[in-house]
């Protein structure tokens, strides 16, 4: 059987948007962005994402609304502007559930009848058989799935339904997992105090108590604090991620085997 991977691929034709995107859309267009330079994805010139929604939950909330809960990223002024469009909008309400300087998490009330006009398929309730949708990333211009494949056929099936695969990784490494011994050298550092202010462990008494040298354990700690690092960056900033997948680099900016690798 075919390793799992994780794939990345964007989704929908041009001129539909389904309400979710309509209202990142409305936001971009809201701040005057007419999304700077522009680079190819899957064959196609796009416009890169000044602002960009991951799904994270949908839920029935009654008969006649449905709960949806969104993460929204972008550079200064679009969250606001997100939150704007919000307020405008006739029969919707919404909750900022937390918000940081480029991020924020929303839930949005929306009439049933709003979700999904011009989707004729949806990958959340019809996935291929053997894949599974983790999320979907809106942008202006496009919509991202971000799909874990099991079976090589559900891949084909994707892009039968129209998916332009844009980036496709091994599961375990695109899920950022830490090896035995980072993980090992991580949860002792904090355990011990180690990320404690101030510190309750000196680097060199974690090092003995770990049986590795004071470089190593470095190392260690470097390559697990950057997978931690890429993971939180390219989950909560999902504008970040678009750009990322767009300019075609790889989701880890370190090269590292995951066999026979040191750290």
């Amino acid at each position: 059987m075919a390793r799992p991977v994780l794939v990345f691929c964007v989704w929908g034709a041009a001129g539909q948007r389904c309400f979710i995107q309509r209202l990142v859309a409305a936001a971009a267009e809201q701040c005057g962005a007419e999304g700077g330079s522009t680079c190819r994805i899957a064959g196609q010139e796009v416009e890169r994402p000044p602002i960009a929604a991951r799904l994270l939950y949908v839920n029935q909330a009654s008969p006649t609304l449905i709960e949806v809960w969104l993460r929204v990223s972008g550079e200064r002024g679009f969250l606001d502007a997100f939150e704007t469009v919000l307020k405008r909008e006739k029969g919707v309400s919404y909750q900022v559930v937390s918000r940081t300087r480029h991020s924020m998490v929303v839930r949005v009330l929306v009439p049933r009848l709003e979700r999904c006009l011009s989707c004729e398929w949806c990958p959340l309730t019809s996935a291929p058989l053997g894949s599974m949708v983790k999320s979907i990333i809106f942008t202006p211009e496009f919509m991202m799935l971000e799909v874990l494949a099991a079976k090589p056929q559900a891949l084909r099936e994707l892009e039968q339904r129209g998916c332009r695969v844009v980036y496709t990784s091994e599961a375990e490494e695109a899920e950022y997992a830490l090896t035995e011994r980072q993980e090992e050298a991580l949860v002792t550092a904090f355990l011990e105090g180690y990320y404690s202010y101030p510190r309750r462990v000196a680097a060199k008494e974690l090092a003995a108590e770990l049986g590795v040298s004071g470089s190593a354990l470095a190392e260690l700690l470097r390559k697990a604090e950057h997978r931690i690092i890429a993971k939180y960056v390219l989950e909560e900033l999902p504008h970040l991620l678009v750009q990322a997948l767009m300019r075609g680099r790889r989701l880890l900016v370190e090269e590292q085997a995951r066999s026979g690798e040191g750290g």
